[in-house]
């Protein structure tokens, strides 16, 4: 068999007729990002499994390209003034899976491309129900497993299924209030990664290979490695500032979308506690501190003075640092169920906050 009749065969199961024949033959940077998605998903077999229960839903009109969204980056981009709207039309830009669940500006020979991971959704959904003030209505037992869930999305240990596999099953009335600061941030993040393109922050000179599919085998290397913009500390905080300050927003939008940018770096910051226990970091790091990006905010946003310096400087500062420090001390004494591929849950079996036990292809496939 021909090598080009064997890679339709990979791709079948997950693009149409139509994007195989343009991911074997590239020639723009809308192809390109068309492949980067396809190959990350047939690399995995679980989010080979993912998608083709998608595509089961959607017999006729399939398109792996409309499975994912670009609106995080369009909703930015309408916002922007028109000089600006016209220099975004240089840039490919879309939502990709990952296990590493960041914005990613790759480099192309067809230009830049701007990504943003959809396991975004999880790390913040988990983390904001162990986090925001919810009434008391979660048990401090639900928010720590919830919290537990959030870390490893971001350590690239916990399995991208959760469209089969919920873990667990959160009441609506909470599950809205979560769910409420997410697109906003993650329109703020796709801000962030279209604010280093506009403020002339990518060189030609400054790249490096990054993984974003990581390997299940801890022994075997990451893998998937593409050539990724390197970012200067400087630059993070002004592209931070960009996101929020370049887009022509109302006074309400502008408030609610920096609070959410900031509980988003709440919820960076607790995760970086575990990240820096488990793998210490050494030498020069690219992006501050959470909490420095989080303090910038506050600072240098143009509704300083409308913030509750009470709330956001102390009370929740005061409750990150209470759980970073919990993590920190029990990754410390159980690192293995951080390090560990696989699924964590909001509770036992058969429980309020769980329901019955879904059997890995028995329940869902």
């Amino acid at each position: 068999m021909k090598q080009e009749d064997l890679d339709r065969l990979i791709y079948r199961p997950v693009c149409s007729t139509n994007e195989i024949e343009r991911i074997l033959d590239i020639k723009t940077a809308d192809d390109y990002l068309l492949k980067f998605r396809a190959d990350i998903i047939v690399d995995n077999m679980r989010l080979m499994r993912v998608v083709m229960n998608a595509r089961r839903a959607h017999p006729n009109n399939w398109s792996l390209n409309k499975y994912f969204s670009n609106n995080n980056f369009e909703n930015v981009i309408k916002k922007l003034p028109s000089n600006l709207r016209d220099k975004c039309n240089q840039i490919t830009f879309g939502n990709i899976f990952s296990t590493d669940p960041n914005g990613i500006l790759l480099k192309s020979e067809f230009g830049p491309i701007s990504t943003l991971c959809n396991s975004l959704y999880y790390f913040l959904k988990f983390m904001h129900l162990g986090l925001l003030d919810l009434d008391d209505k979660v048990p401090f037992d639900i928010r720590m497993n919830a919290f537990r869930i959030a870390i490893r999305v971001m350590l690239k240990t916990e399995a991208l299924d959760f469209t089969m596999d919920p873990r667990g099953i959160i009441p609506k009335s909470i599950l809205d209030k979560i769910e409420e600061p997410i697109p906003y941030q993650l329109e703020f993040i796709a801000g962030h990664e279209l604010g280093h393109f506009i403020l002339d922050h990518l060189s030609s000179t400054k790249s490096s290979k990054k993984s974003v599919l990581r390997s299940v085998n801890k022994d075997e290397p990451d893998y998937k490695l593409s050539k990724v913009y390197n970012i200067s500390q400087k630059h993070e905080f002004e592209a931070d500032l960009a996101s929020l300050n370049l887009p022509e927003f109302s006074y309400d939008e502008q408030k609610i979308r920096t609070s959410a940018a900031l509980i988003w770096f709440a919820c960076l910051d607790i995760f970086e506690a575990v990240r820096d226990t488990i793998y210490p970091p050494m030498g020069y790091q690219t992006h501050p501190p959470a909490r420095d990006r989080y303090l910038n905010i506050i600072e240098n946003s143009s509704l300083y003075k409308e913030f509750d310096t009470n709330y956001w400087k102390e009370q929740l500062i005061e409750m990150i640092d209470f759980f970073r420090n919990k993590f920190i001390e029990e990754v410390t004494l159980n690192i293995d169920s951080y390090e560990m591929y696989g699924s964590a849950y909001l509770a036992a079996p058969n429980t309020l906050w769980r329901g019955p036990e879904l059997i890995d292809r028995e329940d869902y496939y």
